[in-house]
């Protein structure tokens, strides 16, 4: 099945981008035929951003309770006289409560990465196809985006459990947060890999003409 070709004619940028959004959605299954450098990049942009805001709207409000429940946990205490140890008291509860909204955030971040995932699959092979490159190449940084989606809760658990050993053995939450990130650098660092993959293969140029995937696609 050869993919639909984006026909000319939106001179407005606007226009441009939801064309190319409505050729993306239109074909979320075809793997065959071939998407132009420009349809690819602009699809694959609006489906971050939409992804991102989804994102955003789960992760604020969380974020935003975390916080007062520190602030009530912290009123609660009572008024200290030293700064510094009020200071730390702040710190360390607001520590508490956001690594308890940090479950939540890591279950909603799997849905939403493997959903981008799924709209990006097929778009991402025809722009390889355009380039006169095989599909089966997407398979690198769907890979590594998938390990990173199955290692990322494991590690996060990890991650809490080694700020609570260290809330526990230095007084310096800080200290304790600093040592939960380092515990999710692996996952984080091989999710960056996949996506730099995509942009170098995305930004390679189309193949002139005819190709063994198909006709030279129309661009926006």
């Amino acid at each position: 099945m050869q993919a639909a070709a984006i026909v000319p004619g939106h001179t407005e940028e606007g226009g441009i981008m939801l064309e190319a959004l409505r050729h993306g959605l239109r074909n979320l299954l075809n793997f065959q035929g071939r998407d132009a450098r420009q349809a690819f990049w602009y699809y694959a942009l609006l489906v971050y951003a939409a992804i991102v805001a989804v994102t955003m709207l789960f992760a604020v409000p969380m974020m935003v309770q975390a916080v007062m429940a520190a602030v009530r946990e912290t009123v609660a205490a009572g008024p200290s006289q030293d700064p510094a140890a009020a200071q730390m008291q702040v710190q360390a509860a607001a520590i508490r409560s956001i690594s308890g909204a940090i479950s939540s955030l890591v279950a909603v971040s799997t849905v939403v990465n493997l959903l981008m995932l799924a709209l990006l699959a097929a778009s991402f092979v025809r722009r390889l196809h355009d380039a006169n490159l095989s599909g089966l190449w997407a398979l690198l940084p769907g890979t590594m985006q998938l390990v990173n989606i199955i290692i990322t809760p494991g590690l996060t658990r990890k991650a809490m459990a080694t700020m609570d050993l260290a809330m526990s053995q230095t007084d310096d939450p800080a200290a304790a947060f600093r040592a939960m990130q380092s515990s999710v650098q692996a996952a984080s660092l091989l999710g960056w890999a996949g996506i730099l993959v995509v942009v170098v293969l995305g930004m390679r140029k189309s193949t002139p003409g005819p190709n063994r995937y198909g006709d030279e696609p129309f661009v926006v």
